[in-house]
């Protein structure tokens, strides 16, 4: 179009960098916490209501009356006027026709009669009219339903939302498989594809249909020799240069993501090996940050130190910049992306985040061949026929395409919109007809049959389900109860079962029983993590409880071989523990009075906002604002009722986060109490902090599977001394425990006889005999080096006798799932 109305050459079209220079006030607080998102959802609305006018020209809505819509359309409209005659990318040469006279094109340009979607934008429809009006149009071919009459596939090319579909049998038609994930249908298209060509079918007859990258198609492919029509010239690649720029200005802001930190590691345009990136951003995920790893190479080091150190002036930033982009390849490239402005003061570091841009993954234009297997994009029309049609990815979210919200508008908004300019943006409502239609004009390309593929997982393991689409097809489907059954599970089927043996497989070895336990003569269990002198390190009562539940788990962690995933922060139960448990720590000192409520109505925030910086400094960014405030008003509150505990018992704080060390059990141990408290009577409560509720702690220890805090009891009953430990006044004293549960206020004690009135609630002296029990059996099983596998039967008894979560079955390792022996049901 642009050649034959000899279009200008279009100026550019960014919108994002005029979002982020003059934020209107519609977007302006999103555009501060989510930049990129913000950037990215203000773009596809301003695209959107492009599309919707008849002219390509900035629409005029004064006479609107005042609403959220019209101050939402109005930011758009004047976004629109500061980019000035730029358009979208290909609208350029169109607004030049529109605006054209008859008689300036080169060659006529008629169209196909009804060749225009009833769903296409005004844009195209505006377009249509103008050519038609100028050089007419030519008859479109006869629209059939392509497959033999009688078939299903026949049945759905009336379309799959028609109001009476028959229904008959299931036949060669259609076929519905399910398999593993993205890789595996890869796998089985291009061997069904191979099977087809083999038995005599040109490969142009073939097709397959796929939305996610095409990446996984291409290796299947080439690996069965099939050539492909329609793949893009290059795949996809990311923007490496614009990511760097945005994560070496967050490691500059304070607090920085550990994920961030984590993700330079990894780039490839830093000086190290990719293996030594990996390694450091295990580490990171780990909570070591000092690079030791890179210690090896002076220059390295000194990178990773720039790159760790926070700037907190405008020059301090430039110069840390500039360092760290002289040692990277490309740092040149990387510098240029960085709208770091001169001068003096602090930064704007919202404004510099939001000058960056990432550029979306780009691929070329499709390469394609007369012979290949056509290879069809989800979202698009199919470019040409076939016969038979192979669709990867038939799960939820495509086919149809799930419809999106217009990010600026409601729906109701759009309808009122429409009455009011004629403007026809795009809603949900818009958006599920046009994937129907989408869906239509895919079935009705192709003449014998369809596979349909189900992953059951992406390729990062999250469990996907079957499409929307499958519940349509399955009406022209007779006998069906439930559409899912339609699908035939190849993972449940021995290869010789398969329509295709799409992977080949080793013949596999018999399934050998798993034994009761795992045998280590002659090896000490309780001394493979040791000291520099030579000595076992002792035991903490964190190991013995994972020992308690799990003894494969706990010996996955002397060995440091525990679940090494990592994944963004986010604020969990032991964040929120760390947090409350460091506040506790300065507000309640030792050897001095009990704060009023006004001290910690001061001392709380202050020792809050401390904690955050060396627990949780994500939590300090505006994104986390309502978490961070939620968790301060939680502290707060448990601060207070801690302080009325600690007022009914008459109890003087005289430690805080005290490293307690002794033996017991025949093994030694050490820990941190969290805080220990005299009572009037002399005798000593170790109190353990919890971040829970009451009623889980108190069901275990009615059961009598309590043992965290008992063992801190037992180490200062036999203790291991050394010069300085702070242990004197604690030896000799009577010793009590207890568990605050900061979540609701409760005190749970043993070995506390407790007077009438008292908010605590005795648990009595039994509240740890199953699991002292149960540990005495587990210490000599690895006396004897047997570690004992957990059965199928143990989770239950676990939560159901025991009255606790057995995390470490739970939330373990998939190596420890693995080891569970299956135990038959009587």
């Amino acid at each position: 179009m642009a050649e034959l109305s000899l279009a200008p050459i279009p100026p550019e079209w960014s919108p994002g960098r005029a979002i982020s220079e003059v934020p209107d006030p519609v977007w302006a607080d999103s555009l501060a916490n989510a930049p990129v998102e913000t950037i990215s959802a203000v773009t596809t609305a301003l695209e959107d209501l492009v599309l919707a006018t008849p002219d390509l020209r900035v629409p005029v809505v004064d006479h609107l009356s005042d609403s959220r819509a019209k101050r939402h359309l109005s930011a758009l409209i004047g976004l629109w006027r500061t980019l000035g005659d730029g358009l979208p990318e290909g609208l350029a040469p169109l607004r030049h026709v529109l605006n054209l006279s008859n008689g300036r094109f080169l060659d006529p340009v008629p169209v196909v009669e009804g060749s225009i979607d009833p769903l296409a934008p005004a844009a195209m429809q505006t377009l249509y009219a103008r050519l038609k009006e100028e050089f007419g149009s030519v008859p479109a071919s006869p629209r059939l339903r392509a497959a033999a009459v009688g078939s299903r596939l026949h049945a759905l090319q009336g379309g799959v939302t028609a109001q009476q579909l028959e229904a008959a049998p299931l036949d060669g038609s259609l076929a519905f498989f399910g398999l593993r994930d993205p890789a595996a249908a890869a796998d089985f298209s291009a061997a069904r594809a191979r099977a087809l060509i083999d038995d005599g079918l040109p490969a142009r007859e073939i097709s397959v249909l796929t939305a996610g990258d095409p990446r996984q198609i291409a290796r299947a492919f080439a690996a069965q020799g099939v050539p492909l029509s329609g793949m893009p010239a290059a795949l996809p690649q990311r923007d490496i240069i614009g990511e760097t720029a945005l994560h070496l200005t967050l490691a500059k802001r304070p607090p920085t993501p550990a994920m961030v930190l984590a993700s330079l590691a990894l780039s490839p345009l830093m000086p190290w090996s990719a293996q030594t990136g990996r390694d450091l951003s295990e580490s990171l995920m780990g909570g070591d940050f000092r690079g030791a790893i890179l210690t090896a190479t002076p220059a390295h080091k000194e990178l990773w130190d720039d790159i760790r150190a926070s700037a907190s002036s405008l020059a301090q930033l430039r110069f840390l910049l500039d360092r760290i982009c002289d040692q990277l390849a490309q740092g040149d490239q990387v510098r240029a992306r960085l709208p770091v402005p001169p001068g003096e003061g602090a930064p704007d570091w919202e404004a510099i985040l939001r000058g960056i841009q990432v550029m979306p993954h780009t691929s070329a234009e499709p390469d394609r061949n007369l012979e290949g297997v056509s290879l069809w994009a989800a979202h698009e029309s199919p470019w040409r026929s076939c016969r038979h049609l192979i669709v990867t990815d038939f799960t939820d979210g495509l086919y149809p395409t799930r419809p999106r919200a217009n990010p600026l508008f409601l729906d109701s908004e759009i309808a009122a919109l429409r009455e009011a300019t004629g403007l026809a943006l795009r809603g949900r409502a818009e958006g599920l007809a046009q994937g129907l239609s989408l869906f239509d004009q895919q079935l009705q390309a192709v003449t014998d049959s369809i596979t349909f593929l189900v992953p059951w997982r992406d390729l990062s393991g999250g469990r996907l389900q079957p499409s929307a689409g499958l519940s349509l097809v399955a009406r022209a489907i007779s006998g069906v109860e439930d559409a899912s059954d339609l699908i035939t599970d190849l993972s449940r089927l021995s290869p010789g079962d398969w329509p295709v043996a799409h992977h080949h497989l080793p013949p596999l070895a018999e399934a050998l029983e798993l034994p009761e336990a795992l045998d280590f003569a002659g090896q000490d269990l309780l001394s493979l993590r040791r000291k520099d002198d030579g000595t076992a390190k002792p035991q903490s009562p964190s190991r013995l409880e994972t020992l308690l539940v799990s003894p494969l788990a706990w010996l996955l962690g002397e060995v440091g071989a525990e679940d090494m995933s990592w994944s963004a922060e986010e604020l969990d139960v032991m964040a929120k523990g760390n947090i409350a448990h460091d506040v506790f720590e300065h507000v309640f000192l030792k050897d001095l009075s009990i704060p009023d409520p006004d001290t910690l109505a001061a001392a709380v925030p202050e020792a809050y906002e401390r904690a955050l910086i060396r627990h949780a400094g994500y939590l300090r960014s505006p994104s986390w604002e309502m978490e961070r405030r939620g968790l301060e008003r939680e502290i707060m509150a448990a601060a207070l009722r801690w302080r009325d505990h600690l007022l009914a018992l008459k109890a003087k704080i005289i430690g805080n986060e005290i490293w307690l060390a002794g033996e017991a059990h025949g093994i030694s141990l050490h820990g941190k109490a969290d805080a220990i408290i005299e009572l009037p009577d002399g005798a000593l409560l170790i109190v353990d902090h919890k971040k829970s509720s009451t009623s889980g702690r108190r069901k275990r220890m009615e059961a009598g599977w309590d043992l965290q805090a008992g063992l801190y009891r037992d180490m200062i009953a036999r203790p291991h001394r050394r010069e300085g430990d702070g242990m004197d006044p604690l030896i000799g004293r009577k010793v009590a425990v207890a568990y605050h549960l900061m979540n609701d206020g409760g005190l749970l004690t043993s070995g506390l006889p407790l007077t009438d009135g008292s908010p605590a609630r005795d648990m009595g002296d039994a509240v740890n005999e199953g699991a002292v029990e149960k540990l005495a059996e587990r210490l000599a099983e690895l006396g004897a080096g047997r570690v004992v596998l957990n059965t199928s039967e143990d989770e239950a008894f676990f939560k159901k006798e025991a009255g606790f979560t057995p995390y470490a079955l739970t939330d373990g390792s998939a190596f420890v799932t693995a080891f569970i022996r299956q135990i038959e049901e009587e």
